[in-house]
């Protein structure tokens, strides 16, 4: 018997003693287990097969695939499968295949059930143990789906809308519609432009689905803007919107990025750094820089680098005793803090793409320039560093988990049972997998273009066009996917990120909508109306899209106003662009982080397995404070101008 699958493992399982007659049993039972091995992409069980058996995990990683072949699970050595088949007699419900090579043992089903006959009384605590693992389960494929959707849901979301509230929320708005259409005139002094401002904030509010607001404000703006009714005014704003070069490669560079962030998942570089971690980690300080580091060095993709984070110091947050809230104080800043300093990752190729293009000014320049300016994210990370060495002061709710774990109680707060666990999240990989990948990204998009045409040129989309070609050889090449299941999961995260290139579509179409509507004159009065305030501009524009995103429960939608308003108040006011853009950068994200109604907390609490409400007490205060500190570094920044 190897060294993983043991008598006491097997003991353990079975919940059976050390008496002469259950170490005889086990003796039997052991040499009715059978030795299994498998290769790379080879089934272990199938989908629909029969129940002949449960299976140990002896050595390797095995994928857990449903009915259309995703991936929905992963197992490690220690793991064990198949037994609610065994027990309920019903067919396999997903496909186990081996990653790598794999050593399983298979008990038989008679010789489980025999086993279970013979000791009654082990039956009871058995189902119990395998019904409350089902159900654990459930949960955390409902959880991990709503994390992987990203989608918001608020809480009025929830149920289906009746026949009466579609009538009136529809009513309304088609009233809006054709009044509007019959008393604007199509030339007025009046800064038409508000209105389907004011109704994409004021649905937006009401509604909580930003992506129906956006349609809505769209059509509306349209209507007005063409006056060629809704249907052809907002499809042919919609055609001329998808038409533009600036806008492709926009799109290009998110389906790329998609598909580049879910071939890293694919290849086990999510947990690339545990065993170095579990090797080298020996405080709890330690422990907490090293979540800091990861995050860094995967700052691609805030969903990516928090589940590295997440998935590689699962062991280390346990053996040095670090509360959850701790690791999710970490998680629920650094990795948006972070990826906004970096403009190849995908948050920086939105923003990019979403900044109000300005005559002889590099919106990635742009961008650059804006990041020293992005205060909010700079004061995120110099607290979070300050917590790394225990010199942040602790709000309350991490000074209760700290005395909670100091009394000898569970390192999770009361309420996280339900949350992922970490060890089933993902396989080990190399570090390398991710780190080159990384590396050339950033190279490429540097040197490729510029190679070219002999002068500097940034293009990150022949950037990710490179890398997804050394990543197809780096990956393919050491056997962790064939050809084949490269390009499916580039293509499954390609359709990972429809929904924000839908976004993103939409908003530039509201943008170019709006731009239609006269908006010079309307900036000429505001800047007017400034005066000598001007120089307030920056902490400004900081202080009401903060609030607007916190509104809105996304710096997406409120991306739409802030940087055209930001781009021409600020050129006609005289204020350096690349402020107020931080400015607007900053606002985002410190929205998201002082709105209670986002998937942030969700998501954290799924990724360590904590209670998000708890992760919602401990950002909280943080992200107030600062913001505020942040808007005072505005209103000096302002002053020194």
């Amino acid at each position: 018997m190897a060294h993983v699958i043991d008598d006491e493992f097997l003991c353990g399982f079975f919940g059976m003693g050390t008496s002469p007659e259950e170490l005889a049993d086990m003796a039997e039972l052991r040499s009715r287990l059978v030795r299994l091995q498998f290769g790379n992409g080879e089934d272990i069980c199938t989908i629909d097969g029969p129940p002949d058996g449960m299976f140990f995990l002896e050595s390797g990683v095995a994928l857990v695939l449903d009915r259309d072949g995703q991936q929905v699970n992963v197992m490690h050595e220690g793991q064990y499968f198949g037994e609610y088949g065994v027990l309920a007699q019903q067919r396999r419900l997903t496909t186990v295949r081996s990653r790598g090579r794999t050593v399983v043992y298979k008990l038989e089903s008679e010789d489980m059930m025999d086993m279970l006959r013979k000791h009654p009384d082990l039956y009871g605590e058995f189902m119990k143990r395998v019904y409350s693992q089902v159900s654990h389960k459930h949960a955390q494929i409902l959880t991990l789906s709503r994390m992987q959707r990203g989608v918001l849901r608020a809480p009025g979301n929830r149920a289906p809308m009746g026949k009466r509230q579609m009538l009136i929320q529809y009513g309304i708005l088609a009233l809006i519609f054709i009044l509007s259409a019959l008393l604007i005139p199509a030339e007025t002094d009046f800064p038409v432009f508000i209105l389907p401002l004011v109704l994409m904030i004021v649905y937006v509010l009401i509604t909580r689905r930003t992506l129906e607001s956006l349609v809505a404000a769209g059509m509306y703006a349209a209507l007005l803007a063409l006056r060629l009714g809704v249907a052809p005014g907002y499809t042919d704003a919609l055609m001329d919107t998808m038409g533009q070069v600036d806008n492709v490669f926009t799109v290009l560079v998110m389906a790329l990025m998609g598909g580049m962030i879910t071939l890293i998942e694919a290849s086990g570089a999510v947990t690339a750094f545990k065993k170095l971690a579990d090797r080298k980690i020996r405080s709890r300080r330690g422990t907490l820089l090293a979540t800091l580091g990861i995050l860094a060095v995967t700052a691609i993709d805030d969903g990516l680098n928090l589940l590295c984070a997440a998935g590689s110091l699962r062991t280390v947050v346990d053996e040095q005793k670090v509360p959850r809230e701790d690791s999710g104080f970490l998680l629920s800043f650094l990795p948006t803090v972070l990826c906004s300093f970096f403009p190849f990752s995908l948050w920086g190729i939105w923003v990019v793409g979403s900044i109000t293009p300005v005559e002889g000014v590099s919106r990635f320049s742009l961008l650059c320039r804006s990041i020293p300016l992005n205060f909010f994210s700079i004061l995120a990370l110099l607290a979070c560093v300050l917590f790394c060495f225990g010199l942040l002061p602790r709000n309350r709710a991490l000074r209760e988990a700290e005395q909670r774990v100091k009394a000898g109680g569970e390192l999770f707060p009361e309420g996280s049972e339900k949350y992922i666990p970490e060890e089933e999240e993902q396989f080990w990989g190399s570090a390398w997998n991710l780190l080159l990948p990384v590396i050339v990204l950033a190279a490429a998009s540097l040197a490729v273009r510029s190679l070219h045409v002999g002068s500097f040129t940034m293009d990150s989309a022949c950037g990710l066009v490179a890398t997804l070609l050394v990543m197809f050889f780096l990956y393919c090449g050491q056997g962790l996917l064939s050809p084949e299941e490269f390009f499916e999961h580039l293509v499954a995260g390609i359709q990972n990120v429809t929904l924000p290139i839908i976004l993103y579509l939409l908003t530039m179409c509201f943008t170019a909508l709006l731009q239609q509507e006269a908006l010079a004159p309307f900036f000429d009065q505001a800047t007017a109306l400034l005066g000598g305030y001007t120089r307030f501009l920056p902490a400004a524009l900081f202080l009401i899209f903060t609030l607007l995103t916190v509104a809105l429960g996304s710096s997406w939608a409120m991306f739409v106003i802030g940087f055209p308003v930001a781009a021409h108040l600020a050129l006609r006011a005289g204020v350096p662009l690349p402020l107020c853009v931080g400015a607007v950068c900053a606002a985002g994200i410190a929205g998201e982080k002082c709105c209670v109604f986002t998937s942030d907390s969700l998501s954290v609490g799924g990724a360590i397995g904590c209670d998000p409400d708890r992760i919602l007490k401990v950002r909280m205060p943080y992200s107030i404070a600062f913001s505020l500190c942040a808007f005072v570094l505005y209103v000096a920044a302002g002053l020194m101008i």
